[in-house]
């Protein structure tokens, strides 16, 4: 299915305020110490990114995959931040559906200035190629 430009910008854009305010939401879980609600919503991010660049995923480990072969092996985005996009996944998904799953202060706060460079990668990506028209 091709997506009209007018749909594509609108479809950025709509990603792109999501994961602002995911970061927003984790920082109001992080003052509350709610620890799983604050594992992230980065992946917001990335598919603003993809609908921007019209690649369609369907899973998170689609998702992973595209960010490393299309941006990670191009030079746009380093590794470090492609591991962190991963290792952040992870930790959503076991925030999400391990029952037993804990995450701790300690995961938080050390992915919460990574999100940032990640998040300020992305816009810098998305301003160069799609958001600054």
């Amino acid at each position: 299915m091709e997506v009209k430009e007018t749909d594509r910008e609108t479809l950025t854009k709509t990603y792109w305020k999501r994961s602002i305010s995911a970061l927003t939401d984790a920082d109001v879980a992080i003052a509350s110490e709610r620890w799983n609600n604050a594992a992230g919503r980065i992946y917001y991010a990335v598919c603003s990114l993809f609908v921007n660049d019209c690649f369609q995923i369907k899973s998170h480990r689609g998702a992973k995959n595209v960010l490393n072969k299309e941006y990670v092996l191009t030079g746009k985005i380093n590794k470090e931040l492609s591991r962190f996009f991963s290792q952040m996944e992870t930790l959503r998904d076991e925030a999400d559906y391990d029952m037993f799953f804990e995450a701790t202060k300690e995961d938080i706060m050390d992915y919460r200035p990574k999100a940032e460079a990640f998040i300020a990668a992305v816009k810098k990506l998305l301003e160069e190629e799609f958001m600054g028209k």
